[in-house]
């Protein structure tokens, strides 16, 4: 064995692996193919726990978008408090909405009513994700009087992910290959 054989090549990384699978689960989703986005957020989720222990042996930060990532990937296949670590870790370093988003579902998955409403208190209005926004706020709100119920929450909150990101796919232009769709605010 060469020095050359115990090189990775770029395109066959966890890192790359995970984004790939977490872009493939996220369009899974827009078309109603949830099977199909469930196993590329296990496959991605996979990948970035791979990704981020190699980065923990050679004693080196993860970037943002790449934690960011592997929260939502966690959080999607129901590892809500992995996922709730990293994007707590995400959002330490950078201001991201998808990871306000999905760390106060993680939160209330796992019964933080408090933990959920602040964290969900905090996704930016600079978002552009009106959609997201006014669910947010009524859940918010509900929770903080003491009326919501943390289940009804996160399906409200997938609902209104769903319906966001299909708002997207028709008010942006159609150039193929321009931008993810939905796009990734923050990240």
């Amino acid at each position: 064995m060469g020095f050359f054989s115990s090189l990775m090549p770029p395109w066959r990384s966890p890192r790359r692996t995970g984004q790939r699978n977490f872009e493939r689960g996220r369009g899974a989703e827009l078309r109603g193919d949830f099977a199909v986005a469930e196993a590329c957020f296990g496959r991605g989720a996979l990948a970035y726990d791979e990704h981020l222990a190699a980065l923990d042996r050679e004693g080196r930060e993860a970037r943002p978008s790449d934690l960011t990532m592997a929260g939502i990937c966690l959080v999607r296949v129901g590892r809500n408090a992995d996922g709730l670590r990293l994007l707590r870790r995400a959002l330490a370093a950078r201001d991201i909405p998808d990871a306000w988003l999905h760390a106060g579902y993680a939160a209330a998955r796992l019964g933080d009513r408090e933990g959920a409403a602040e964290l969900w208190s905090r996704y930016p209005d600079w978002a552009g994700q009106p959609v997201i926004a006014r669910t947010l706020k009524t859940l918010v709100r509900d929770i903080k009087d003491g009326d919501g119920d943390l289940g009804a929450a996160c399906e409200a909150i997938a609902r209104a992910v769903l319906d966001q990101d299909r708002e997207n796919a028709r008010s942006r232009p159609f150039i193929r290959h321009s931008r993810p769709v939905p796009p990734h605010r923050g990240y």
